[in-house]
């Protein structure tokens, strides 16, 4: 069945999203769950892939814990060796699942002190803690005494509530790899990312902690990243699409209580008359620039447009530490409503299972749909080529966008994934 869609006068949306090329120098300190299959390298590659810069170096010994990284020389020497942008904080995998009173005494402390070190060396720096994930089988070694963790779920709820308590108390940010790890858990397990220990990941496991990782940092999607690793385009690109939903679309629940900012904007628009509204979790100064030669440098600028086209917008935060920039075309106007469903050829029916069929074998050769998620993200992008295409996406209000052959935006709407 063709799904119903509520088709309003005037419809906007943010299409061509792109982030400045950017450069961060970023330290990682962990362990094994860091260092294996060389994972701050597939962070590199993957941000070098998507036109960014990661400069980097790590202190991962094998079963390291906060507690002992706190008076390791290399760890301690790396932390003040530079002016880092970010610095990565992951603890030993079991520590953090276990009763919270055992918590409070065996991993708070030392995260403390470690966040403390980082910006005794530089007041700008930005703690992040990798939020690591359960054992696939659970942890059978301490669940005796335990038996919340005797499950992967028990244990991936504790890691998460400690981890997000350790943000908090530190004014830090979080980068959800094991919220990730959870998704694929319960709804793509024929990928598996556990090595035959059911605690270290293998590659895909690996892949998707840096897809987390890159979105945490850069705070660009990873949908359609060019480096995969050696996974299949089909494993890669679901593992980005995992990623870039848990990540951008909850970012400000990541990053609420850090202090580094995010550039980017959602609208609403009445008549020729745009509202936008920054959805950075940490509110520096903005400056606006509306694309037809107007500015602003409030956070949620209003601004009336003399015409019905398409605008240019770039969005600018900046606080003492950090600048990042972003920049979308806005489209105004009725341009192509008439049209969602009468003479582009196009009808878009939802299978379940979070299956979309776009039935466009009647469509010209060259012409390209474009998928965005409920935040403006675009998710997917491809060329038809008179061929009936059917993808598989999360569960979430999409929005699509028809392009002809030529360019021309001649339709669009929205459809419902569960």
């Amino acid at each position: 069945m063709i799904p119903s869609f509520r088709i309003f006068a005037l419809i906007c949306l943010l299409i061509s999203s792109s982030v400045f090329a950017t450069t961060r120098k970023v330290l990682f300190i962990g362990n094994s769950y860091t260092y294996t299959n060389n994972m701050p390298l597939m962070l590199q590659s993957m941000a070098t892939s998507l036109g960014d810069t990661l400069v980097y170096d790590e202190s991962d010994p094998g079963g390291y814990t906060f507690s002992a990284h706190c008076t390791n020389a290399t760890t301690i020497s790396k932390i003040f060796s530079r002016q880092w942008d970010v610095v990565v904080l992951q603890e030993q995998s079991q520590l953090p699942s276990f009763p919270p009173a055992e918590v409070d005494t065996e991993v708070y402390p030392y995260a403390h002190i470690l966040d403390s070190m980082i910006h005794a060396n530089d007041s700008c720096t930005q703690t992040m803690f990798l939020m690591t994930w359960g054992h696939a089988n659970g942890d059978p070694s301490n669940c005796g005494f335990y038996p919340v963790i005797c499950t992967y779920a028990g244990m991936q709820m504790r890691l998460r509530e400690s981890y997000l308590q350790m943000t908090h108390d530190n004014h830090a940010i979080v980068a959800p790899v094991g919220s990730a790890f959870n998704v694929v858990m319960d709804s793509f397990s024929s990928i598996w990312l556990f090595s035959p220990d059911s605690s270290h990941p293998i590659i895909p496991g690996s892949y998707l902690e840096t897809c987390v990782l890159y979105s945490s940092i850069f705070h660009k999607p990873t949908l359609h990243c060019t480096y995969t690793d050696g996974l299949s385009t089909t494993v890669a690109q679901t593992l980005q699409r995992v990623s870039d939903k848990v990540v951008m679309d909850s970012l400000y629940q990541w990053q609420q209580y850090g202090h580094y900012p995010s550039a980017g904007f959602g609208t609403s628009t009445t008549g020729l008359t745009t509202t936008y509204t920054s959805t950075s979790p940490y509110h520096g100064s903005s400056y606006w620039q509306f694309g037809d030669g107007g500015t602003d440098t409030a956070t949620n600028p209003m601004h009336h447009y003399a015409s019905a086209t398409d605008f240019v917008v770039t969005h600018t935060i900046s606080t003492n530490c950090f600048t990042e920039t972003q920049t979308d075309t806005l489209h105004l106007g009725t341009t192509g409503i008439g049209n969602l469903f009468q003479g582009n050829n196009l009808k878009v029916s939802n299978a379940g299972n979070g299956q979309i069929v776009f039935e466009t074998s009647d469509l010209a050769t060259g012409s390209r749909l474009d998928i965005f998620n409920i935040s403006g993200q675009r998710v997917d992008s491809f060329t038809p080529n008179g061929k009936d295409v059917s993808q598989t996406y999360l569960p979430g209000i999409y929005f699509y966008q028809l392009y002809s052959e030529s360019g021309d935006r001649i339709g669009y709407g929205r459809v419902a994934v569960y």
